[in-house]
């Protein structure tokens, strides 16, 4: 009697054991699965005009679309009253977290040498935001410039894309808006200048980062 208990008991316990891996393993597929839902948010909306900087529409490639996953994606370039320059790379999605990866493996893919990579702060005294973004100093085919990135997972902003990562699975865990971007930002270096390719984006950064916010939520 004591032995057809038992066997009972793991016989029932072995069944839990069964479905609880089985449940397990179909989350996990479903919480990884590549998304093809539609965004309901499209970043191209994002101004073309910003506190006098004026902007560009650049083509994006079907084959870069392609890397991407999403077409909800945009290059521009942005021109100061003063003539400074600016190149805005926008990836967005509610849905896909593959679409933000670090552009220095597209960069250095390309051809590019990373001259410097260093992760600095840039504050942005209207809305009391301090951004943490990797600053990346390169030089691709004789030409050097300065780039500027960082992630955006719902209202947070990291410069780190594991941290991104670890974002989106626990605010999608937690039911919290899970969207995400990668915002890039790059400026020609002349004359080895690059304090002034600096000042250059900070100065774009200020003004365009309520817009962030608002527009890639």
């Amino acid at each position: 009697m004591i032995l057809e208990v038992k066997n009972k008991i793991d016989k029932s316990y072995l069944a839990i054991v069964v479905l609880f891996l089985f449940a397990g393993a179909v989350s996990w597929q479903l919480f990884f699965k590549e998304y093809r839902q539609s965004d309901t948010v499209d970043a191209h909306l994002f101004p073309s005009e910003i506190d006098g900087w004026v902007a560009k529409e650049l083509p994006i490639s079907d084959g870069e679309y392609a890397i991407l996953e999403t077409r909800n994606a945009f290059t521009r370039k942005y021109v100061s009253p003063k003539g400074e320059v600016v190149y805005l790379f926008i990836v967005y999605s509610q849905n896909n977290r593959k679409v933000s990866h670090p552009p220095e493996i597209c960069y250095t893919g390309s051809g590019a040498t990373i001259l410097r990579n260093v992760v600095t702060r840039v504050d942005v005294p209207s809305l009391d935001v301090p951004i943490h973004a990797n600053r990346v100093y390169l030089e691709q085919r004789d030409v050097e410039q300065l780039m500027y990135y960082w992630f955006k997972v719902g209202g947070a902003f990291t410069a780190n894309y594991w941290k991104q990562q670890l974002m989106i699975v626990a605010n999608t865990l937690l039911r919290k808006p899970s969207s995400s971007a990668l915002i890039r930002l790059s400026a020609p270096v002349k004359g080895q200048d690059v304090e002034a390719s600096a000042r250059a984006i900070e100065t774009f950064v200020e003004v365009a980062t309520p817009h962030f916010f608002e527009y890639l939520p």
